[in-house]
C-alpha cells in the first residue's frame, strides 16, 4: 500500500472496525499470504495496557556509561500492531529537521557533522526519555496534526503503544503509570512527534544566542565559538524552564560542557576539525586483524571473544561471527571517515585479503545422516504425530514429536516449507561436528585447530538425490556385503559403551544391514529409547 493510500484511508477513519480492517489491510502488505487477520477480541485485549500478560518480554542491556538499561519488547500480536501502526505512522508523519534519531536519512554522523569546527559544545541528556511519556499525551498529540485521528481511534492506539509501569517521586513514593516502552516499533517515532514542540523552542532558543543545535532521541546537542553555557546563565536558565514546561528532566550526571582543547564528543563520534572515531576502535580492529594475519583466525577469535563478551554482557542473538563483527566495525569506521580515508581503506584491503584466504570456522562441518526414512513410515513406526511450530523470537519452523512420554525438537532444512510439504519429505537421524569455544590462558600455546564435539539430533528436509546420495546407493547395489560403514558402527557400539542396561547386541537386528531405511526401522522396532540421544 503505497504512502497516498495510505493517508487517505487514514483520513477516513471513523470507528474501530474501520481502524481494524486498515491494521489488517497493512499486515497482508507485509506478510502477503502468511497473514493472519487480526480479531476485534484481540483489539480490545491489547488495547488495553492494563492487560499486561504476554503483551511485553522485559530484559536488560548494558549501558556503555555502565548499569544498565530495560528494553521491553512487545510479543505476539502486539508486536504485529506496532509494526503496522508504524508503516501508518511514517506515511502520515514527517520528523523536525533538528530531529536527527529514528529519522530515515539520518543518522549520528549527520548529527555529529553539525557541531565540527566549534570551540564549545555542550550535551545535556533527557532522563527517563520513554517513561517520561504518558499514555494521555500521546493520546492527545494523535488527535493533532498531522495525524488528526479523532479522539475514540487515537485512544485504541494510545492503549497499543503503551506500556504498565511504575512511578517513583523524590520522596519514595511511586504510583502506576502507562508510558511509551523502550522497545516498541512506534515508541521512536511517537516521541518524535511529541517532541516536536520541545525541538521548535530549543531551536528558538539557540537562534537567539547564536548556537548550533540538534537532538538525537534524548541526546540534545548545542555548539557555538563563544560561551553562554554558564550555570547560572540566562540560557541554562531559559533551557531547564522550557524542557521542565515540556515535562522531561534533565539527567545533571550527563550534562557536560566540551573546549575545543579536549576531545569534544557528540553522540560517539569525536568532533573538531571533522569527524574521527575514538583511537582505541581503530587500535582494537587493526588489533584483531594483525593478530588474524600473524597467528590465523583461530587466534584472532581466541582474543576476540572474552572481550566483546565482557563488552556485551548477554548475547542474546547468540555466539558472535568474528568476520560479521569486523566487517560491521569497517562499515562504521567508513560511514564516520568516509571512504577515501587513508586508515580505513588499509584496514579494508587488511580485511579483504585475510577473507579471501580464510573460512569461518564458526561453520560446522558436514552433517551425517546416520538413519534416513520417509516421514510417513517414521510417524507409522513410532505411532506418533510431527507438530509444527515456529519460534517466538525470530519466527523460524520446527517440528516437535512426543515418545515413549518424551518430548523431542526436529529441526527444519532452511528449503522446506512447513506449510507445504512436499509428499516424499524425509527425516533423518544427524550427527555434525559442532565447534567448541575455548578461553586461553596467559602463557598458553592457542591450538592450531579449533576442538569440536559431536551433535546428534532429528533433521525434516525434502528427499535428498545428490551425487553423495546416488554414489551410496550405487556402493550398495555394488557390496551386498552386510557390513556397515566403521562410522556407523563405532555410533552404535558407543551407544552400547555409554547405556549398558540397554544390552545393544548384534541379534537384536540393529546393525546387520546395510541399507539406512532398514537401519532407522530396526532400530525403532527394537524399542530403543530415542530419549537418551544428546
Amino acid at each position: 500500500m503505497d504512502k497516498d493510500t495510505l493517508i487517505s484511508r487514514a483520513r477516513a477513519l471513523e470507528t474501530p472496525k474501520d481502524f481494524l480492517n486498515l491494521m489488517n489491510e497493512i499486515k497482508a502488505d507485509l506478510l502477503g499470504d502468511k497473514s493472519f487477520p487480526f480479531s476485534v477480541r484481540q483489539l480490545h485485549i491489547l488495547c488495553n495496557p492494563k492487560n499486561e500478560k504476554k503483551r511485553y518480554v522485559s530484559f536488560e542491556i548494558p549501558k556503555k556509561s555502565g548499569g544498565s538499561r530495560q528494553i521491553c519488547a512487545p510479543s505476539g500480536n502486539l508486536k504485529w500492531f506496532q509494526i503496522c501502526l508504524n508503516e501508518l505512522f511514517k506515511a502520515l508523519y514527517t520528523p523536525s529537521p533538528y530531529a536527527m534519531g529514528f529519522t530515515i536519512g539520518k543518522s549520528i554522523v549527520d548529527n555529529a557533522r553539525m557541531h565540527t569546527n566549534q570551540n564549545y559544545v555542550f550535551n545535556i541528556d533527557l532522563k527517563d526519555f520513554f517513561p517520561s511519556i504518558d499514555q494521555a499525551r500521546v493520546w492527545k498529540r494523535l488527535q493533532l496534526a498531522p495525524f488528526n485521528f479523532n479522539p475514540k481511534i487515537a485512544g485504541l492506539i494510545a492503549g497499543l503503544c503503551s506500556i504498565k509501569s511504575v512511578r517513583y517521586s523524590d520522596s519514595g513514593a511511586f504510583s502506576e503509570c502507562y508510558v511509551l516502552p523502550q522497545g516498541a516499533p512506534t515508541s521512536p517515532l511517537l516521541t518524535n512527534a511529541i517532541c516536536d514542540t520541545l525541538d521548535r523552542r530549543l531551536y528558538g532558543l539557540a537562534k537567539r544566542f547564536g548556537l548550533h543545535y540538534s537532538r538525537y532521541a534524548d541526546d540534545i546537542t548545542f555548539s557555538s565559538m563563544h560561551n553562554v553555557y554558564h550555570p547560572d546563565g540566562d540560557f541554562r536558565k531559559e533551557l531547564e524552564r522550557i524542557i521542565t514546561d515540556q515535562r522531561f528532566t534533565i539527567n545533571a550526571k550527563k550534562t557536560r560542557l566540551q573546549h575545543c582543547s579536549v576531545r569534544q564528543e557528540v553522540t560517539g563520534i569525536t568532533v573538531g576539525q571533522k569527524l574521527n572515531v575514538a583511537r582505541k576502535y581503530v587500535k582494537d580492529v587493526r588489533a584483531i586483524l594483525h593478530i588474524w594475519e600473524k597467528y590465523g583466525i583461530n587466534a584472532a577469535y581466541a582474543t576476540f571473544y572474552p572481550r566483546y563478551k565482557s563488552e556485551k554482557c548477554q548475547l542474546h542473538r547468540g555466539e558472535p561471527n568474528l568476520i560479521n563483527v569486523i566487517s560491521g566495525k569497517l562499515c562504521y569506521l567508513k560511514m564516520v571517515k568516509g571512504e577515501n580515508d587513508p586508515v580505513y581503506a588499509k584496514l579494508f584491503s587488511q580485511f579483504t585479503r585475510l577473507t579471501s584466504t580464510e573460512k569461518p570456522v564458526a561453520k560446522p562441518k558436514d552433517i551425517d545422516y546416520l538413519f534416513t526414512m520417509p516421514l510417513i513410515a517414521f510417524e507409522k513406526k513410532l505411532g506418533c504425530k510431527l507438530e509444527y511450530r515456529t519460534r517466538t523470537h525470530d519466527n523460524k519452523p520446527y517440528a516437535c514429536f512426543y515418545f515413549q512420554g518424551r518430548f523431542f525438537v526436529v529441526g527444519v532444512s532452511k528449503n522446506l516449507d512447513i506449510n507445504n510439504l512436499p509428499g516424499n519429505v524425509e527425516i533423518s537421524l544427524t550427527r555434525m561436528a559442532v565447534p567448541l569455544s575455548f578461553y586461553v590462558a596467559e602463557g598458553n600455546p592457542i591450538p592450531k585447530i579449533k576442538p569440536t564435539k559431536p551433535q546428534v539430533g532429528y533433521l525434516l528436509h525434502k528427499h535428498y538425490s545428490g551425487k553423495k546420495r546416488k554414489e551410496e546407493i550405487a556402493a550398495i547395489a555394488f557390496n551386498q556385503s552386510s557390513d556397515v560403514p566403521d562410522s556407523l558402527r563405532e555410533f552404535v557400539l558407543s551407544l552400547a559403551e555409554h547405556f549398558p542396561e540397554l544390552q545393544l547386541r548384534d541379534d537384536m537386528g540393529i546393525i546387520e544391514s546395510q541399507q539406512e531405511t532398514d537401519l532407522l526401522s530396526r532400530l525403532v522396532d527394537s524399542n530403543f529409547d530415542l530419549s537418551i540421544l544428546p
